[in-house]
């Protein structure tokens, strides 16, 4: 199994699996318990985050993190590294590019708070967006 898994390119294994859930639960979405169609729209909530993996260490010392899309059901829409040149903020675009975002309400964190994210949101992806404001305690 081992040898199998490091054939397979993860960014398309990751692709064609996400799809194929993402389905999945779009189907599951559009009905309730008893078959019927929802009373009123569904908007999707997703939540963006950026976390380092604990014990996912690179030979040069650094940790892996990954940047991912979530919604609000806990499926994960999209998921990418962060490279270790770069952050989250520069991988918060190619992370939902490809992603059907319209009538979404997009969450995210004081990090990833940029007029540039808030400009694409609403222009490219017609989607809502809720920016968390960085608080002192």
């Amino acid at each position: 199994m081992r040898r199998v898994l490091q054939h397979i390119y993860g960014n398309a294994f990751d692709a064609a699996i996400g799809g194929w859930l993402t389905a999945r639960a779009a189907a599951s979405r559009t009905a309730d318990q008893g078959g019927h169609p929802p009373t009123r729209p569904v908007r999707a909530a997703v939540a963006v985050d950026g976390k380092s993996l604990r014990g996912a260490i690179r030979s040069d010392g650094r940790c892996v993190h990954l940047i991912s899309a979530l919604r609000d059901d806990g499926v994960v829409l999209a998921h990418r590294e962060v490279d270790a040149e770069s952050n989250e903020i520069i991988a918060f675009r190619p992370l939902l590019d490809p992603l059907d975002l319209t009538g979404a309400v997009v969450t995210f964190d004081a990090q990833l708070t940029q007029t540039d994210h808030a400009k694409f949101l609403v222009e490219d992806k017609r989607a809502h967006y809720i920016a968390r404001a960085c608080t002192r305690w």
